[in-house]
């Protein structure tokens, strides 16, 4: 996914339906320029996410289409007013932070659907604040003594990491459906050596959270070599059952939507998933563990 190339990540999802309506249809790419007024390369462009399709054009595609559907239609139109908006939800910080933290965060904020994993941090849609702090102060620098862009660029991140756990609480459209697996490292590493509450203050956070907002599973250190051992990654499902997987970088990362890419993943997950406790067992785990952090 080229930053330059393809600006905003809603376009690569509207496309990508529309490529599917055009080919369920049997309409060459001909037909499209001929109906829309475009020239072959904008047409593909368009499919590909790269150019961006006018909520005017939605209507005469999906006549070509033969689409009927009324919360279709709809459907298009809205991605393609999204996809008219220059930044996603985290607007204010948005162009100071390097692309896969702003697309990143605009996939979240357009999925249906989130599983996550984990391995020796709690991911950041499930942060409380003082962590998250404590986290992008920690990976911000490798020297003592940021320099005042580097505090520049700590504090946006903050602000689009608190923006990012808005869409556990939104109201419309739903929040995604939330799957988490956590490395047991990652709840047992205090997010301050020195405050011993935040990392009482972060485990009920999970706890509250498994109740409302997600389904939260922790993998043992015991289990022993694992399928996870490569990092992070998260499978992002959007509108139409459109997949996408990010794979977790140093400070940035990889978005895919490779088929078999993508089903090496959610195989890799489910595995993940079977070696880690139950929920319930996870969520016994996390009682225990905040009451010997209480202690």
């Amino acid at each position: 996914m080229a930053y330059n190339a393809r600006s905003v990540f809603r376009r690569h999802v509207l496309g990508k339906m529309l490529k599917r309506a055009r080919l369920d249809a049997g309409v060459g790419m001909g037909e499209v320029v001929a109906a829309l007024g475009i020239s072959q390369p904008v047409g593909y462009r368009q499919e590909d996410g790269i150019a961006p399709v006018h909520p005017n054009q939605i209507p005469v595609l999906a006549e070509l289409y033969r689409v009927t559907d009324s919360e279709v239609v709809a459907k298009w139109l809205r991605w393609a007013n999204l996809s008219a908006m220059a930044k996603g939800v985290w607007g204010p910080t948005g162009t100071k932070l390097g692309p896969t933290h702003a697309d990143y965060a605009d996939a979240e904020s357009l999925s249906t659907e989130l599983r996550l994993y984990e391995p020796v941090v709690i991911h950041g849609l499930l942060q409380t604040k003082r962590y998250s702090e404590e986290a992008i102060r920690a990976a911000a620098s490798v020297h003592p003594g940021p320099t005042p862009s580097e505090r520049e660029e700590e504090s946006d991140r903050l602000k689009l990491r608190e923006i990012r756990k808005e869409v556990l609480t939104r109201e419309n459209p739903p929040p995604p459906r939330l799957w988490v697996i956590l490395g047991e490292a990652a709840v047992l590493t205090p997010p301050s050596p020195t405050e011993r509450s935040a990392h009482h203050e972060q485990i009920q956070h999970l706890l509250n959270l498994g109740e409302t907002s997600a389904s939260i599973q922790i993998l043992p250190m015991d289990t022993g070599l694992h399928s996870g051992l490569s990092g992070s990654f998260s499978i992002l499902t959007l509108d139409d059952s459109v997949d996408m997987v990010f794979r977790e970088g140093y400070g940035d990362g990889t978005f895919s939507d490779d088929e078999s890419r993508i089903r090496a993943y959610r195989a890799r997950y489910e595995r993940l998933q079977s070696q880690a406790l139950s929920i319930a067992d996870s969520r016994r785990y996390l009682h225990d563990l905040l009451k010997k952090l209480g202690s």
